[in-house]
C-alpha cells in the first residue's frame, strides 16, 4: 500500500496550432478541448493504481458542481474514503498546448493551499501495510509529514519549479524526505550541483532531476553517485502536462518494489516518455501491460554515470 496525499484538478486542455496564439472572437474546434482530472495528487495516485499498487489518496473535493464530476472519478478508481475531504471550492487547471508539445498551464487551487489536513485522522487511516508514501509540496499536507516519519515511512515528494535549496516552502518536505524529485528548469545551479547540494544540505538519500527532453538526474548519496537517463518518446513529444508526475510515480513504485533505484529511474523515463506522445484525454499513467511491452519491445534507456 502507497499512501498519496496531493491535490485532485478538474482540467480543461486545449489544443492550438502554435504559439502565439493570435485573437478570435470565436471557434470551433472539434475534439480540440478536454475536461478530465489532473493534478499532482490525482496523476500520482492513478500512476500508481496502474502500474499495480493499493493506493490510498488523502485530498479535498470540493461541494460545488466540479467538485461532484471529481468525486464521481473518484469512486469510480476506488479511491473515494475517509480520507477524501470536503471543501467548498474544486481546485481546477487549464492547460494550452500547441501541434508541437509546447503547452502553457495555469492553476486555480482555491483555499486547498491554505488548508491543514488533520493529522489525527490521517494517522488513523494510514494503514498498518503502508510501504512508502508520497507527500507532494501542497501546503496542506505538511501535517502528514511528522505522521509518517514517526511511523519510519519513507515519502518522496516533487519539488516541482524550485529556485533555492532554502526555499521557505519547501523547507519542512525537504528537511524529511527520502526521495525528492525537481525539474531542472528554475535551478540556481547545474542539475549535479543542485544533486550534491541537496546530499550536503538535507542529507536526501535519493534525488530525481526531471530535465524535460534531457531525461532525467539520478543522485544516491549513500554511494556519492549520480546517473543520466537520456529521454526516449516511443510516441513523439504531443502533450507533456503530467510527465513529471508520471515519472515520479513510476519510480517510486519500481524503486519500493525492487530496491534498484537505477532500474526504477530508467523505467520512470521511458514512461514519462510515452505518456508525452498521447492526448489529455488518455488516463493519468501508464498501464503496466503497456510498459512492459515497451522494454520487450525496446528496451529500457541507457544510463550514463555522471562524473
Amino acid at each position: 500500500m502507497i499512501v498519496v496525499a496531493g491535490v485532485v484538478t478538474v482540467r480543461v486542455a486545449r489544443q492550438f496550432e502554435s504559439f502565439p496564439i493570435p485573437f478570435v472572437s470565436s471557434t470551433t474546434h472539434p475534439g480540440d478541448i478536454s475536461i478530465r482530472l489532473a493534478g499532482v495528487g490525482w496523476t500520482v495516485a492513478r500512476t500508481l493504481q496502474q502500474l499495480g499498487d493499493a493506493v490510498r489518496l488523502a485530498t479535498y473535493v470540493g461541494t460545488d458542481l466540479a467538485g461532484r464530476l471529481a468525486k464521481l472519478e473518484l469512486h469510480e478508481h476506488g479511491l473515494a474514503g475517509p480520507t477524501v475531504l470536503s471543501t467548498d471550492s474544486q481546485p481546477r487547471s487549464m492547460v494550452l498546448y500547441d501541434r508541437e508539445g509546447r503547452r502553457c498551464g495555469a492553476s486555480d487551487l482555491r483555499r486547498t493551499p491554505r488548508l491543514t489536513y488533520p493529522a489525527t485522522l490521517f494517522a488513523q487511516t494510514v494503514p498498518g501495510d503502508c510501504t512508502a508514501a508520497v507527500l507532494t509540496n501542497i501546503g496542506f499536507t505538511r501535517s502528514l509529514i511528522p505522521v509518517v516519519a514517526e511511523r519510519g515511512i519513507p515519502f518522496a515528494t516533487d519539488l516541482h519549479l524550485v529556485r533555492d535549496v532554502e526555499s521557505a516552502h519547501n523547507q519542512d518536505w525537504m528537511r524529511c524526505a527520502h526521495v525528492l524529485a525537481s525539474s531542472h528548469e528554475k535551478l540556481p545551479m547545474s542539475p549535479e550541483q543542485w544533486v550534491r547540494r541537496l546530499w550536503s544540505r538535507y542529507g536526501t538519500e535519493v534525488v530525481i532531476v526531471g530535465c524535460g527532453s534531457r531525461g532525467a538526474l539520478l543522485g544516491l548519496r549513500a554511494q556519492r553517485r549520480i546517473w543520466h537517463v537520456p529521454a526516449v518518446a516511443p510516441r513523439g513529444v504531443r502533450f507533456q502536462a503530467g510527465a513529471g508526475d508520471t515519472l515520479l510515480a513510476t519510480f517510486v513504485h519500481g524503486y519500493f518494489r525492487s530496491g534498484d533505484p537505477v532500474a526504477a529511474i530508467r523505467r520512470a523515463v521511458l514512461a514519462a516518455g510515452w505518456k508525452v506522445g498521447g492526448t489529455p484525454d488518455e488516463e493519468a499513467g501508464v498501464p503496466a501491460v503497456v510498459l512492459e511491452r515497451l522494454i520487450a519491445e525496446g528496451g529500457l534507456p541507457g544510463v550514463i554515470p555522471v562524473e
